[in-house]
């Protein structure tokens, strides 16, 4: 099983509305997905029309009061989410003192490996308890990233982040980078993406994700850009990155 988390510590890369399209796009393709909300911010369990109020999340599985399969709705018949809400925002400090703090969700996603050919988490903008969980459970990393200056001054702290988990998690890799919200037609996005281009080389995707206001229409419907308009530039970008994705079985 393939375990990937979508990745970046700054906010606004897309990593939300990535790992909505991933996840859906790989459940169309008759691929069994699991997509895990790790944002205390609910922003996916929102996107998948989800009253974050009234779940179970997977504070409640670490606190030992659920077990995981409790917490896991079912969407479509290869997709399921585990959500999220704003109780994972004590879990810094609730879980600070337990001596495997940053390895709780490898723990329990172990259980369910038979279950699913992927696993998708949408990490927060911060290098907390979530994200830590998420890179230690993770078997590979999807890096988004955006062609603008902002989202490269943060490129080098990630990196030394993904170095220090890997003294834990061996097997970690970075399955690719993606540009999102990219202008094609700008003299500036094309020149940051030639820099992100050289820095990242083989990591990079070919892929990039177009600037496209289906996108954002989907996100405020409640769904995948694929389920609401197939031939838009977004739907069609996502749905090569995905094709990138499982080609790079690493």
């Amino acid at each position: 099983m393939r375990k990937i988390a979508i990745i970046n510590q700054k906010g606004g890369e897309a990593k939300t509305t990535t790992s909505r399209n991933i996840g859906e796009i790989l459940s169309l393709k008759n691929y069994k997905t699991l997509v895990i909300d790790m944002d205390p911010q609910g922003n996916l369990t929102t996107n998948f029309d989800i009253n974050k109020r009234e779940v179970k999340t997977l504070f409640d599985v670490f606190n030992k009061e659920v077990d995981i399969n409790e917490v896991i709705l079912n969407k479509n018949e290869n997709l399921d989410i585990i959500p999220n809400n704003i109780k994972m925002a004590r879990a810094n400090m609730q879980f600070a003192g337990h001596p495997n703090w940053a390895r709780l969700l490898k723990k329990y996603l172990k259980d369910l490996d038979k279950n699913y050919d992927f696993i998708i988490m949408d990490c927060p903008p911060a290098l907390d308890f979530s994200t830590y969980n998420a890179l230690n459970a993770a078997t590979e990393i999807v890096v988004t990233l955006q062609a603008e200056e902002n989202s490269l001054e943060g490129i080098s702290d990630l990196m030394d982040t993904i170095d220090e988990v890997r003294e834990d998690n061996e097997e970690l890799k970075i399955c690719g980078v993606v540009v999102t919200k990219f202008k094609g037609n700008t003299n500036l996005h094309r020149g940051y993406k030639e820099v992100l281009d050289n820095y990242f080389t083989e990591t990079m995707f070919k892929t990039v994700i177009r600037d496209n206001i289906k996108v954002a229409e989907a996100n405020q419907s409640h769904k995948s850009v694929v389920e609401y308009d197939k031939s838009s530039n977004g739907a069609k970008d996502y749905l090569m990155l995905v094709e990138e994705i499982i080609a790079r079985d690493i």
